[in-house]
């Protein structure tokens, strides 16, 4: 009588815990536990109920349900079971099969709840667990106190987890670890398919793969199976030196493609580069960059003062392998791959005072030449060089010469309509401490130069020669050499007009130079949100 008072008061507490709701008042309709064999079987009918014992290769039906054990206690009116044994073993069909070695069971509700060496096994996955919740008529597993799920080579551990076999689905909460051959994947809550395999993200999520590239996200999925994955809500994923945030990520682990959209990021430290955008397309296994939607390209100079902006319609970065040693020199940082950028349509750019715009630009880390192309301006302070094509010579992040093919045209801004002007087929500017020093014109070279004495202008130089030398001391001319033929003209200032005398094609297009990298950018906002989240210097 103790026995079955103490098991009765059992009984009514794990009825009324959070495991299970009450038991109905109205139990009429219920299907009833039926026995199917035990070795022994004693009745008792006591004041508080009816009840069975069974001992020995017991075997239980509820509905669809068998259930096997060692011994078993039944409460007949309240429809609830005890059972015990090494192994207490559920079965639904040939799908589901739950073991444990204690077995509390309510008909009523379709609940058992398990404790000891508990597990849930179906055809995608093995769940375990010390204790273990399961439905009957839902086929829904749970535990409370910590337990795994594994999915062939993918292991799943957290505090609280749920399975729903008929959905093939797992949703797990607190200290969620998943480790596959590939990635170990850390969250606070997640979502997994055991058929399809794929982990949904439902809170923070961090993913380490085995290459070691990190990725943390808020939400999206990782589809196991195919290497491919989505992921949203202000993602970053980072390798090594290089690294990528944005909005939302497409990523192909196979390929190693991944298309970032919406306030893209892209960085990489060891070029101290970053590429904003808002939409980006890369190729890890190309270092391939393709970024269209308002992109902008900083790079930082060693001494941070000669950060250099460039934006464009598009932007493309990529990396090619070179086996001719005599390509490559001390200055390429990798000695097996050259890095190539590309600008299309509408490139702008500028570095500290020096500023461009062109249809397109081309950059070969193989000898730093920027190649300016389709109507380029090139302004170096107050002075504009225009020709069918520039090259920018680079060294350091600095520009140090300035080649002009074909219609070139020098224009430095003297004074307040006084233009220093030369032109000629070919004209090449060396330019030291962010000044030009020098300029040589070949072929069909002209110059006007002005000549000041104190405050005032005297008059000007007009020459043509084949070729012509001109020196210049803090911007200011101060040698011309002509060579091959040259004509020099002096007139004084009282007889030019300084609005027509100029050179045949002179055009003064200063509306248009970037003044500041404002000038360059095109998605303020988002460049704004990019510096509003660098971190702040201790200096600063």
């Amino acid at each position: 009588m103790l026995f079955f008072f103490c098991f009765l008061c059992l009984n009514s507490i794990a009825q009324t815990s959070d495991y299970f709701p009450p038991i109905p008042k109205d139990t009429a309709s219920k299907k009833k536990i039926k026995i199917v064999r035990a070795d022994s079987l004693m009745f008792q009918t006591l004041e508080l109920g009816r009840y069975r014992k069974l001992i020995g290769n017991v075997q239980l039906q509820h509905e669809n349900a068998s259930m096997f054990c060692d011994s078993a206690i039944i409460d007949v009116d309240a429809n609830y079971l005890t059972a015990f044994g090494k192994q207490v073993h559920i079965q639904k069909g040939d799908s589901i099969d739950v073991w444990g070695n204690f077995l509390e069971y309510f008909g009523d509700q379709k609940l058992g709840r398990l404790t000891g060496m508990c597990s849930m096994r179906d055809k995608t996955m093995i769940l375990t667990a010390p204790e273990l919740n399961y439905n009957t008529e839902t086929d829904l597993g749970s535990y409370m106190s910590g337990g795994r799920i594994v999915n062939k080579e993918t292991t799943i551990t957290s505090a609280i987890g749920y399975y729903y076999h008929r959905q093939n689905m797992a949703l797990f909460y607190g200290d969620v670890i998943l480790k596959d051959k590939s990635r170990t994947i850390y969250a606070d809550s997640l979502r997994y398919n055991t058929d399809k395999e794929i982990a949904y993200f439902i809170g923070k999520t961090t993913i380490i793969d085995k290459d070691s590239s990190v990725i943390v996200t808020q939400e999206g999925y990782y589809d196991t199976k195919n290497e491919k994955a989505y992921f949203g809500k202000n993602t970053k994923i980072k390798k090594g030196d290089a690294s990528v945030q944005a909005e939302n990520i497409n990523y192909d682990n196979n390929t190693k493609i991944a298309i970032a959209q919406k306030n893209v990021v892209f960085q990489d430290s060891s070029e101290r580069t970053t590429i904003l955008s808002n939409y980006v397309y890369s190729d890890e296994n190309k270092s391939y960059i393709l970024a269209y939607n308002d992109p902008l390209m900083i790079t930082v100079s060693e001494d941070e003062k000669d950060t250099t902006y460039l934006s464009a319609d598009t932007l493309l970065t990529y990396k090619i392998k070179t086996e001719d040693t005599l390509l490559l020199n001390d200055t390429i940082p990798q000695n097996d791959s050259i890095k190539i950028v590309r600008a299309w349509h509408k490139m702008k750019m500028i570095q500290g005072k020096m500023s461009a715009i062109a249809d397109s630009m081309f950059y070969s880390e193989k000898d730093s030449i920027f190649k300016l192309y389709i109507q380029p301006i090139l302004w170096v302070d107050s002075t504009q060089i225009t020709g069918d094509s520039i090259y920018l010579y680079n060294k350091n992040n600095s520009i140090y010469k300035v080649d002009i093919f074909n219609n070139a045209f020098i224009i430095h801004l003297q004074d307040k309509d006084v233009y220093n002007q030369i032109k000629g087929k070919f004209i090449q500017a060396l330019i030291s401490d962010k000044k030009i020093r020098q300029v040589d014109v070949d072929g069909n070279a002209e110059s006007i130069y002005f000549i000041k004495e104190k405050d005032a202008y005297n008059g000007a130089n007009k020459s043509t020669s084949a070729f012509i030398k001109v020196s210049f001391d803090d911007g200011e001319v101060n040698k011309i050499k002509l060579s091959g033929a040259p004509e020099a003209e002096f007139t004084p200032m009282k007889k030019i007009n300084l609005s027509t005398y100029k050179l045949d094609g002179f055009v003064w297009l200063g509306n248009k130079q970037p003044l500041s990298k404002y000038d360059v950018i095109r998605d303020k906002s988002q460049y704004e949100r990019y510096v509003n989240g660098l971190p702040v210097k201790k200096n600063e």
